[in-house]
C-alpha cells in the first residue's frame, strides 16, 4: 500500500473506516472532511456514461452500440477506442467509476440482458471486455466488470442459485473476468445478485478471496450490484469492498457492530477500506475540485466512431442483388414496421441512457432520399405492455415541470422537455428537486391516427391523475393498486382510462404526478391504445405493393429485452414473421432489417 493509504488507515476511527465502504446515496460514496477524503461518484453503464439520471433520463451522453453488436465486430481495437470515449464521457459527468462492462454469457436466447453482453463465447467476451477496460481506465476512470458471476438469466435473479461445477466455472463464466484482471489490470468488479452453488456472490469467500484475489492477483475494489448485499459479517469477511447504494443496509452501523462483536476482524475491515482508498488514488479523486456539475461532449469524431462501430456490428445474412441501393433510381419507398418509426438503439434497464441523438430508419431514409416519396406503415403490434406515448402520436415536445412537495403548486423549481410521456427516478428526479417529496406536471399534444374508442393506460409508482383537454380520465391518487412487472416490479399494473377520439383531431394530455406512497423507485408511464380493429398487416402490404422498394424493420423493443426479466417468447413478437412473408410476396425488392439484441425465431 502507499504511504497515503497507510496514513489514512492509521488515523481513521472504526466508524470512519466503515464509512469508506458504505455508500452515501444512489451514485456516491461517503466523504471524510476531517481527513480530506473525497466522495466518489459512479455511473451506469455499458452503453454510455449516464450520470445522475436513471434509465434513459438525465444529462445527454454518447450512446455506443449494445454489447451484442460489439461482440459481432470481433474487433478489440475498436472496442478499446469506444472504451476511451466512454471514459471521457464519464469524466464529463464527473464520475470516477463506470459501472461496466457486462460480460455474462449468452446461455439462453431468451436472456433478457443478452443485448448488454458480448457473446456466448468466453474467450471472445474476455478479449473484448479487456479491451473495453483498458480503454476506459486509460482516462483515469475505473470500471466494474459485471456481474461476478453466473448472472446469465434475469429469471428470479435476486434469489436464484446458479449451480455450476468448478471445472465448468473456470472454463466458461469465470473466463471473461479472468481476462479483465490479468490482461487489463481491472480496478473493479461488481458482484451478481444470484447465489453461486448455495452462497450469494456478494458473500462468497471462495469467489472473492480465493479465486479473485489469491489466484488471479486482483488488487482492486469489489462493489455489490445495487441492493445485492445479503449479510454483514460474511460479506465483509469475503472481501466485498463497497455496499451500494447508500445509506447501507448491511454495512454502515451494522458493520460497526459486527467489528465490535468480533464477527469481523479489524484487519478484514482495513483490507476493504484500503481498496477504496486505492481506488481514489487511481482515479485522481484526491486531487479533485469537488465539482460534480455534469457536462456534455457530443463531438463529431465520437459520432463517427459510434457509427463505424454500429456498421461493424451489423451482419448481412443474404443479398439477392438489391443492395447497395441506388438512391437515384428510387421514387417511392415503403418503410414498414414499428421499429422503423421509433429508433431502438438500446435495451432496457441500467444500460439505457439519454442519447445525444437518435434517428429512426424512417427519418433517416426521408433525409437521405429527398427526391423520393417515403411512407410508413406499422404493419404489426409488437408491444409486450403499453409503451409510453411518443412520436408520431405526440406532436411537438413533451414539457415537464418539477415542484418540491406533493402538490404541483407555485413556481416550478425546474423545467425540461422529454420525448416520451414517462418519468423514472431513484431519489431526486432532477437537480434541485427534493427526493423526499416532489411532484410534476407534464403536458403534450397528441393526435390520434384512427377514430373510435381508445384507452389510456397508466403505470405508476407514486400517485398520478391524467387529464385530456382538462377532463379527468384517470385518477389514481387514492386506493390500492396491484403491482405489475414494470419498474423492476415496483410499478402498478396498467390502470385504464377509456376515451373516444377522432382521427386527426389534436388533444391536450396532462399528467400530474407525485412520489407519495412510492418506495425506492418513483415515476409513471402513460400509453394510449386504440380499441378498434385495425388492418395493420393489410395496409402495410398495400403500401409495399405500390412502392419500388420496401424496407421492413422487424424486431423487439426495450420492454422485451431488458434488465429485470427474461423474454417469454422465442419467436418475434406480433405478426412480424407473416409481415415479412407477405411484404416480400408483394414486392420483390424487399429489404428486411432485424433489429434485436439476441437470436429470435423468424418462422
Amino acid at each position: 500500500m502507499s504511504e497515503r493509504i497507510d496514513a489514512h488507515l492509521a488515523a481513521l476511527s472504526l466508524e470512519e473506516k466503515v464509512d469508506l465502504v458504505t455508500g452515501l446515496d444512489m451514485w456516491h460514496t461517503r466523504p471524510n472532511e476531517r481527513r480530506g477524503i473525497p466522495k466518489l461518484k459512479v455511473t451506469d453503464g455499458p452503453n454510455g456514461a449516464r450520470g445522475n439520471g436513471l434509465m434513459g433520463t438525465g444529462v445527454a451522453t454518447a450512446c455506443i452500440p449494445s454489447g451484442a453488436a460489439l461482440g459481432a465486430t470481433w474487433d478489440p481495437d475498436l472496442v478499446e477506442a469506444l472504451g476511451v470515449l466512454l471514459g471521457e464521457e464519464a469524466r464529463a459527468k464527473r464520475a470516477h467509476v463506470l459501472l461496466a462492462p457486462t460480460v455474462n454469457l449468452h446461455r439462453s436466447p431468451k436472456g433478457g440482458r443478452n443485448f448488454e453482453c458480448y457473446s456466448e463465447d468466453p474467450i471472445l467476451t474476455g478479449r473484448l471486455a479487456a479491451a473495453f477496460v483498458r480503454g476506459v481506465q486509460s482516462t483515469g476512470v475505473a470500471t466494474t466488470t459485471k456481474h461476478f458471476v453466473g448472472n446469465d438469466s434475469e429469471f428470479e435473479r435476486n434469489t436464484i442459485d446458479t449451480r455450476v461445477d468448478e471445472r465448468t466455472l473456470r472454463e466458461s463464466p469465470l473466463v471473461p473476468f479472468e481476462h479483465v484482471v490479468k490482461d487489463a489490470d481491472a480496478w473493479g468488479l461488481m458482484t451478481a445478485y444470484n447465489r453461486l452453488n448455495g452462497t450469494f456472490c456478494s458473500e462468497n469467500e471462495w469467489l472473492l478471496s480465493t479465486v479473485l484475489r489469491d489466484e488471479w492477483g486482483f488488487d482492486g475494489f469489489v462493489v455489490t450490484d445495487w441492493f445485492a448485499a445479503r449479510s454483514t459479517a460474511a460479506t465483509a469477511n469475503a472481501g466485498l469492498s463497497l455496499e451500494m447504494p447508500g445509506a447501507g443496509r448491511f454495512y454502515g452501523e451494522a458493520l460497526v457492530g459486527a467489528v465490535e462483536a468480533g464477527e469481523v476482524e479489524v484487519e478484514a475491515l482495513d483490507r476493504i477500506a484500503a481498496d477504496m482508498l486505492r481506488l481514489m488514488e487511481r482515479t485522481g479523486a484526491f486531487d479533485g475540485d469537488g465539482d460534480f456539475t455534469e457536462r456534455t461532449l457530443d463531438r463529431p469524431a465520437d459520432r463517427a466512431l459510434i457509427r463505424a462501430a454500429a456498421a461493424a456490428g451489423s451482419v448481412l445474412l443474404r443479398n439477392d442483388g438489391i443492395l447497395p441501393l441506388d438512391a437515384g433510381t428510387l421514387t417511392k419507398v415503403a418503410v414498414i414496421g414499428p421499429n422503423a418509426r421509433n429508433a431502438k438503439v438500446m435495451g432496457g434497464g441500467s444500460a439505457k441512457v439519454n442519447a445525444y441523438r437518435t434517428i429512426s430508419p424512417f427519418d433517416a431514409l426521408v433525409e437521405r432520399l429527398p427526391d423520393a416519396e417515403v411512407s410508413w406503415e406499422q404493419g404489426s403490434d409488437i408491444d409486450r405492455t403499453t409503451p409510453a406515448l411518443r412520436r408520431p402520436r405526440v406532436t411537438g415536445p413533451v414539457t415537464i415541470e418539477f415542484f418540491n412537495g406533493y402538490e404541483p403548486e407555485g413556481d416550478p423549481v425546474r423545467r425540461a422537455t422529454r420525448d416520451e410521456v414517462d418519468l423514472l427516478a431513484f431519489g431526486a428526479p432532477a437537480p434541485g428537486v427534493s427526493a423526499d417529496a416532489y411532484s410534476v406536471r407534464l403536458r403534450c399534444e397528441v393526435v390520434p391516427s384512427v377514430s373510435g374508442p381508445h384507452e389510456f393506460r397508466l403505470v405508476q409508482s407514486g400517485r398520478a391523475v391524467v387529464r385530456v383537454d382538462g377532463a379527468v380520465v384517470i385518477d389514481a391518487t387514492e386506493g390500492e393498486y396491484e403491482r405489475g412487472g414494470a419498474f423492476f416490479g415496483m410499478g402498478s399494473v396498467e390502470i385504464p382510462g377509456p376515451v373516444e377520439l377522432e382521427a386527426g383531431t389534436p388533444i391536450e394530455v396532462a399528467v400530474e404526478f407525485s412520489n407519495r406512497d412510492a418506495v425506492l423507485l418513483t415515476g409513471f408511464r402513460l400509453g394510449l391504445v386504440s380499441l378498434g380493429e385495425e388492418d395493420l398487416l393489410g395496409r402495410a402490404v398495400a403500401l409495399a405493393a405500390d412502392a419500388d422498394l420496401a424496407v421492413v424493420v422487424v424486431g423487439t423493443n426495450d420492454d422485451w429485452e431488458t434488465e429485470g426479466r427474461d423474454r417469454d417468447l422465442w419467436e418475434l413478437p406480433g405478426d412480424q414473421p407473416e409481415l415479412i412473408r407477405r411484404v416480400a410476396a408483394a414486392n420483390a425488392r424487399t429489404v428486411v432489417v432485424l433489429n434485436v439484441g439476441a437470436p429470435h425465431d423468424l418462422s
